[in-house]
This record gives C-alpha cells, sequence and structure tokens, in this order.
C-alpha cells in the first residue's frame, strides 16, 4: 500500500500555511500561565482511602483502551500499514494513550502542578502521534510523513518540558490546537487510504463533549452532588480512545484511493 500520486499542491499549501501561521502567531501572543484555580476540582471526596476516588478511578477507560490498542498495533502485520515503520507512530499513539490513564490517576490523587505534568505528558506524546499518523496516511507517505511524524512526535513532550522550565503554556495549547482544526480539516481535504474515516469524527465529537463536561465540571456536580463534570470528562474522553483502538482494529484499504473520503465508510 505504498504507491500514491502526490496530493494537490493548493491543499498541503493550505494546511503548511496554518500551521506555520499559527506557530509563528503564537510568539506574539503574552505568556499563558498555569491557573492555580484548575487544580481545585467540585469532587473532593475520598472513598476507600483513594482521594478525589472518582476523578481518579474514571480513568481506567484509557488503561483499557490503551492495552487493546497496543495489542492491535502489535498483532497487525506489516502489510495493513502504508509502509512497515508506520507501526512505530500508532505503536506511540497507543502507549500514550495507555499511560494517560496512569499519569491522570497519579495528577488527581494529588493535585497540583507538579503533578499535572505528569498527566498532560503522555496526552503530548498522544496528540503528536496522532498528528504524525495524519500527516502519513492522508497527506502524503513520502514526503509530509515520512519527515515530519518523528518531529511531531517530539512536539509534544517539548511543549510541555518548555512550560515546566518557563511556566508558559503557549505551545502546549498550540499543539492542541493543530489536534482539533488541523486533523478534521485534513479528513475533509484529502483521501482516505482506509476505510472508517467516520471513527476519527466520532472520536473529535467525542472528545469536544468532553472538553464541554471540564467545563462544566462545578455546577454538574452541583446538580446532584454524585457525579462531577470533569468524572464524564474522563469518560468520553475514554470513549474517544476506545474508538482510536476501533478504528485501527476495523479498518480495511480503501476500495477508491482517489476518491474524496467517504464519512459514512
Amino acid at each position: 500500500m505504498n504507491s500514491e500520486s502526490p496530493p494537490p499542491r493548493w491543499k498541503t499549501t493550505l494546511v503548511a500555511l496554518l500551521a506555520l501561521g499559527s506557530l509563528a502567531g503564537a510568539f506574539f501572543l503574552k505568556p499563558i500561565p498555569q491557573d492555580p484555580a484548575y487544580h481545585r476540582f467540585a469532587d473532593q471526596r475520598t472513598f476507600l482511602s483513594i482521594p478525589h476516588f472518582l476523578n481518579v478511578v474514571s480513568n481506567l477507560p484509557f488503561l483499557v483502551s490503551g492495552l487493546f490498542g497496543l495489542w492491535s498495533v502489535l498483532s497487525k502485520p506489516a502489510s495493513d500499514y502504508l509502509a512497515a515503520w508506520v507501526r512505530w507512530p500508532w505503536l506511540a499513539l497507543t502507549v500514550g494513550i495507555f499511560l494517560t490513564g496512569f499519569g491522570s490517576s497519579y495528577y488527581h490523587w494529588d493535585p497540583g502542578d507538579s503533578t499535572l505534568f505528569w498527566d498532560r505528558l503522555p496526552m503530548a506524546i498522544g496528540f503528536g502521534a496522532m498528528l504524525g499518523i495524519i500527516a502519513i496516511e492522508r497527506i502524503d507517505l513520502r514526503t509530509w510523513g515520512t519527515r515530519l511524524w518523528v518531529p511531531l512526535l517530539i512536539a509534544g513532550p517539548g511543549s510541555l518540558l518548555y512550560a515546566r522550565w518557563t511556566g508558559d503554556l503557549r505551545f502546549y495549547g498550540l499543539l492542541q490546537g493543530w489536534v482539533i482544526i488541523l486533523v478534521p480539516l485534513v479528513l475533509l481535504l484529502f483521501p482516505a487510504r482506509y476505510t472508517g474515516t467516520h471513527h476519527w469524527f466520532l472520536i473529535f465529537g467525542l472528545y469536544g463533549i468532553a472538553k464541554v463536561f471540564e467545563l462544566g465540571d462545578r455546577p454538574i456536580f452541583n446538580v446532584g452532588g454524585y457525579v462531577s463534570g470533569h468524572t464524564f470528562k474522563h469518560l468520553f474522553a475514554g470513549a474517544a480512545s476506545w474508538f482510536i483502538y476501533w478504528h485501527l482494529h476495523t479498518r480495511a484499504p480503501a476500495s477508491n484511493r482517489g476518491a474524496r473520503p467517504d464519512l459514512p465508510a
């Protein structure tokens, strides 16, 4: 599956301009510090000697999804990938999902700036890996994919190390912005080489719902006092991670590789 024609120049130019333009624009923004209030979650209850119990145990879906994802990545033959080395960014993505279960649990056990770093680190690895995979599988394997996936993977933890040293979250926020804006754009602009494009939109829909619940952490908890918005965030983001596994596990080569993405595929 490694023969392909170059993508239309205007499409790659548009994506490149958006990525490079936003990166340049980030340098003109004021530094973005970590809000100390971020750590004050609504649900402070302890159960079974586990502080912030529901915010800790609701990370289980990441562990399950990551394990299934790792199994799928490692069990698939090399012929199921566009090239044998494409297994590596998928491995990074599924490892990032799995480690998110540990990092987020560790953070929510004792929320603070130092533990937050370990919560975000595996997510940053996953974000970078996802950008690399999309560049490989949707834009261009030989040029964009080969050259960009490693720098994109490094950019994730690099943005967090920069934030840890400087207290500035601009570039970690930019990385998330690329995932949220550029990935759906690429899915719409470039042809699908595999079935299951609709999984990606489902993944982003679930993640979007998770972010809404995150913003409504306390109001949602105040409704009944049972489950907070942040716990729901973990559950919906965990569901999104499950569909990353499901996409890889169930997809097949697209029958018409030159066509526009078939969203219901």
